[in-house]
């Protein structure tokens, strides 16, 4: 199998799944006093401080959540509830954690929402967001890092100090580019940051929010997390989740660098095999994610195009995997000006440790063999 899926989930590393093992089994409550509990509860507080350390924090900004998704709710409903906001702006090609968050504060809450300009590759127009931020200041900014379909990158620092000079609050999703070891929330202005384990080599249904000040919490009951996250903890996932961002800061380099060569050479394979290609987003190797990109091939159909990937042993997408199974095109190829009927042929291909250029050519030779059938 040739797995080109990372954007939607990446392997479990192995050393990360073996340090896990022994809190699986682990017997106690880390919120009891004895024991056992404070072994987990050390064990706790050990993940925070390396995750914090990483990424130019303290600990105690640092809340474990089940994933990048309930990190995002946690930030906008916490934000609107502990300080009043009535105003939203946000990037349309957000996942659907922040869109579907925010429909529903309109919805409950009534918040203004008001959509921020997009250029056509999917990156926002810093003078509409000023102009939105003169209008409402104080506002609840919402920009991801690095878009999960499009890989196009976001100018987050000069957004972080836009934001900052109006009064409002900027929460970043960094779920897609945690592992790339880019995120210091002590060199830019920064409220708020999602990440998900599972997308730098980590275990699934863990993950973390950063909040430079402590916000009401989304999930009521005991007193887990100091009064932020109540439930009990998910030691397993929280000690993996440390060790698999600690391997991916002191690997950065290296990985994006093998990363970016394989989206150069990608690009080369897929112009010179298929003249009418048309890719979507940022493909520039500065302007991108290096392990994302995003394209369609005029005429053909991306659902069939899919299933034969699949059956050739080949995983791609066509989408992000929380639209997968969706009736509508994406949300993201629209908000840029593709057509529904052309955003429903594209294909999303992503990648990173363990996938080599022999990999590509075999894709690319692959998807050569199905176009040919396809329009024979």
């Amino acid at each position: 199998m040739i797995y080109l899926d990372y954007a939607a989930s990446t392997p479990l590393d192995p050393e990360v799944a073996e340090r896990m093992i022994p809190y699986l089994s682990a017997v106690g409550n880390p919120s009891s006093i004895h024991a056992a509990g404070r072994y987990l509860r050390a064990a706790i507080e050990e993940a925070r401080s390396t995750i914090a350390g990483l990424i130019g924090a303290d600990p105690g900004q640092i809340v474990f959540t089940s994933g990048g998704t309930e990190a995002d709710n946690h930030a906008l409903r916490g934000a609107v509830e502990t300080w009043g906001i009535r105003h939203i702006l946000y990037n349309p090609t957000e996942h659907h954690a922040v869109l579907h968050t925010i429909e529903s504060l309109v919805q409950s809450r009534g918040i203004q929402a008001h959509p921020i300009a997009v250029d056509a590759v999917g990156r926002v127009e810093l003078e509409h967001l000023e102009v939105l931020l003169r209008q409402y200041p104080r506002s609840l900014v919402a920009v991801m890092y690095a878009n999960n379909e499009i890989g196009t990158i976001q100018p987050v620092r000069e957004i972080a100090e836009l934001v900052q000079t109006y009064g409002g609050y900027f929460l970043c999703d960094t779920v897609q580019v945690m592992g790339l070891g880019w995120v210091n929330v002590s060199e830019w202005p920064v409220d708020f940051i999602a990440a998900s384990a599972h997308k730098f080599y980590g275990p699934k249904g863990v993950g973390f929010l950063y909040r430079r000040r402590p916000i009401r919490s989304l999930i009521t009951g005991g007193a887990q997390e100091r009064e932020q996250r109540a439930g009990t903890e998910n030691v397993a996932g929280i000690v993996g989740m440390a060790l698999a961002l600690q391997k991916a800061y002191a690997q950065r380099r290296s990985y994006e660098t093998h990363l970016r060569t394989l989206k150069a050479y990608l690009i080369q394979q897929l112009r010179e095999r298929f003249p009418d290609v048309i890719f979507h987003g940022d493909i520039d190797l500065e302007g991108s994610h290096p392990g994302i990109l995003n394209f369609r091939l005029p005429g053909l159909t991306h659902d069939l195009l899919l299933v034969q990937l699949d059956i050739e042993g080949i995983c791609a997408s066509g989408t992000s995997a929380c639209a997968s199974g969706s009736a509508h095109p994406s949300h993201v190829l629209q908000a840029i000006g593709v057509s529904p009927a052309e955003a429903s042929r594209a294909l999303r291909f992503s990648w990173g440790h363990g996938i080599e250029q022999t990999h590509l050519d075999t894709v690319v030779a692959t998807l050569e063999k199905l176009v040919t059938f396809q329009t024979t």
